[in-house]
């Protein structure tokens, strides 16, 4: 059958739509995901303690940092790092299956809702396509404009060609971008076509998001502006919990001799620094950020989502007419 019409507020807002519907669901993975992150980052970051361990303790202490103790916990922060590019991709990649799930299929996992299967397998493989197509083009983009204009300037051009060679390829790397972006949003039902149909599909969703490419550009630049207005919410609130912990600081500091040892002055910022109230402010920060990442994370599948689902069928039981976001707007486009 034909392809329902295109809802403008549906495809902006399917993510919250899904909240209203499954709000246990949403807030489940997100404690879920809220642990595992928790889990793989202390871990990495357990592993490389040992090291900068050393170095905080040595200046507190006035002193230079053991070399051999530095040397000695390299390993570890090379350990540490391998374990957070791996196991940190693993967790977005399942915690990305989990929210795709919930968007296209409707489903959640019983017990813990993260699971390492096909439908991973296959978002594995589309991330790692988008991945190689960004490195491409970025680096092709790269020799086509800038290449020439180094060659140029290295080989002692004259400045009026270096010159034009550098708004050429200013010009050029902004219809590349614009085309990018295009291409992009071409792109972005495949993560969630590849779960909601259970095999991997890339290049389909070429067809999900046919003759809706300019309202799903409308639709993400929404969404910035959500991503906008929340983050301005979530700084002031880490502004405020930080100068609650800067007035502890501030009295403390302020009541120092301007001469004090070095060593004085660190021995009163970790006395600051590990308060239970300090360490609960920090946690809190930390908390707020990542809640918000994951949220909007969780939000930024939806219209991809929703291109997905409404290849194969009627999300919202919509017959009508495409609508334009405002009356003022205009008429529906056609291809973007």
């Amino acid at each position: 059958m034909d392809k329902p019409a295109f809802d403008f507020t549906s495809a902006a807002f399917f993510s919250f739509k899904a909240m209203g519907r499954r709000p246990g669901a949403v807030i489940y993975i997100l404690i879920w995901q809220l642990l595992l992150y928790t889990v793989v980052y202390g871990v990495g970051f357990w592993l490389m303690w040992p090291f900068y361990a050393e170095a905080f303790g040595a200046l507190a202490q006035g002193r230079d940092p053991d070399e051999a103790a530095m040397l000695a916990h390299l390993a570890r922060v090379f350990a540490g790092a391998g374990f957070l590019f791996l196991f940190g991709i693993l967790a977005a990649l399942v915690a990305q299956g989990a929210w795709l799930r919930l968007l296209a299929r409707d489903e959640m996992a019983g017990g813990i809702p993260f699971r390492l299967g096909l439908d991973e397998l296959r978002l594995f493989g589309v991330n790692l396509l988008f991945v190689a197509a960004n490195v491409a083009f970025w680096l092709v983009l790269w020799l086509v404009t800038f290449g020439p204009m180094v060659f140029a300037a290295g080989v002692g051009a004259d400045t009026g060609v270096v010159l034009g060679g550098a708004a050429i390829a200013a010009l050029v790397t902004v219809v590349a971008v614009i085309g990018w972006i295009i291409l992009a949003i071409k792109f972005a039902a495949a993560p969630a076509m590849s779960v909601h149909q259970r095999r991997f599909r890339f290049f389909g969703s070429f067809a999900a998001t046919s003759r809706i490419t300019a309202w799903l550009f409308l639709v993400y630049l929404v969404l910035i502006v959500i991503w906008i207005a929340g983050w301005i919410v979530v700084s002031v609130v880490q502004q405020i919990v930080a100068l609650l912990v800067a007035a502890d600081l501030i009295g403390a500091m302020g009541a120092l001799d301007p001469d004090a040892d070095p060593q004085v002055v660190m021995s009163i910022l970790a006395d600051v620094f590990t308060r239970p109230g300090a360490i609960i402010a920090v946690g809190a920060m930390i908390l707020v950020q990542t809640v918000f990442q994951i949220l909007f994370e969780f939000v930024w599948h939806g219209p991809g989502a929703y291109a997905a689902v409404r290849h194969e069928n009627d999300p919202l039981g919509r017959t009508e007419a495409p609508q334009a976001p405002a009356a003022s707007v205009g008429d529906a486009p056609g291809e973007g």
